[in-house]
C-alpha cells in the first residue's frame, strides 16, 4: 500500500529535514526497491495505490508481475479493511505492508505465510509502536473488523492495541521480529548504516546509491 511520490504528499517528516522533493524521491526509491525485492514473493502481488489518477504512472514504474489496485476512500483503517475484504482474492490469506520498511524481504513474507497456517493474524511490529506488516488468514470474517476500526493510527500504541483487540476477539496472533519504519532523518541515517553493512547484497547496494544521490541534491529544490 503506497502513495505516489508527489513532493509534499509523502515522507513529510523526513522532508522537513532534507526537503520535500528529496523525501518524495526517497519514497520512490523505497517503492522501487521493494517491488524488486518482493518480485517473487507470494502467489499474487499488488501495489494498492493512491491517488487513483496516478495508477498509470505506478504501472509504468514497476517491474513485471505487479498488479495495480486503487485504495478506497476513508481513513487508513477503512482503506485496509476494504482491501482485505474485497474481491475474490479475499478468500485466501492476505499480507499487507507499507513502503516505509525497505529492509523487508521475501523471507519475511515466507515466514508470514507459514505462521498463517496456524494463526489468524500476523503482525510485524515497528519500533515506533505501529506495525510494518499485517496479515490475515482468509477468508475475511467479521472478527477482523476490530483490528482496523477506530484505531489511533498516528499514535505509538497501534501495535499493542491491535494485539489486545485480537486477543479479545479470540483470534490467534503471531508476531514477527521488530523492524524500523523510515520516516525521519535519524531513521534514514540508521538505514544507510544497515545498507552499508549489507554491501554484498546488490539490491541493498543499489538502494544506498539511490539514496545518496537524492541526498546530494539537498537544497536544490
Amino acid at each position: 500500500m503506497a502513495k505516489y511520490w508527489t513532493s509534499g504528499q509523502v515522507k513529510t517528516r523526513l522532508g522537513a529535514t532534507i526537503g520535500m522533493c528529496q523525501a518524495a524521491q526517497v519514497h520512490r526509491a523505497f517503492c522501487h526497491h521493494l517491488a524488486g525485492r518482493l518480485a517473487t514473493a507470494a502467489d499474487q502481488r499488488s501495489f494498492v495505490v493512491s491517488p487513483p489518477e496516478r495508477q498509470a504512472d505506478f504501472r509504468t514504474s514497476l517491474p513485471p508481475g505487479w498488479q495495480i489496485e486503487i485504495q478506497s476512500e476513508g481513513d487508513l483503517g477503512c482503506r485496509m479493511q476494504a482491501w482485505f475484504a474485497g474481491g475474490a482474492e479475499a478468500e485466501g490469506d492476505r499480507v499487507l505492508i507499507g513502503a516505509d520498511c525497505p529492509l523487508l524481504d521475501g523471507s519475511v513474507i515466507l515466514q508470514t505465510g507459514e505462521l498463517l497456517e496456524s494463526h489468524d493474524v500476523v503482525l510485524g511490529p515497528a519500533i515506533d509502536g505501529g506495525y510494518y506488516l499485517i496479515a490475515l488468514r482468509g477468508p475475511w470474517r467479521a472478527e477482523y473488523r476490530s483490528l482496523l476500526e477506530e484505531m489511533p493510527w498516528s499514535g505509538a500504541s497501534v501495535f499493542q492495541l491491535t494485539c489486545r483487540r485480537a486477543k479479545e476477539a479470540g483470534l490467534r496472533l503471531a508476531t514477527l521480529a521488530a523492524m524500523e519504519d523510515v520516516d525521519t532523518i535519524k531513521e534514514l541515517e540508521a538505514l544507510m548504516i544497515q545498507l552499508e553493512q549489507r554491501s554484498g547484497d546488490v539490491d541493498c547496494r543499489t538502494l544506498r546509491r539511490s539514496i545518496e544521490q537524492v541526498i546530494s541534491q539537498r537544497g536544490m529544490g
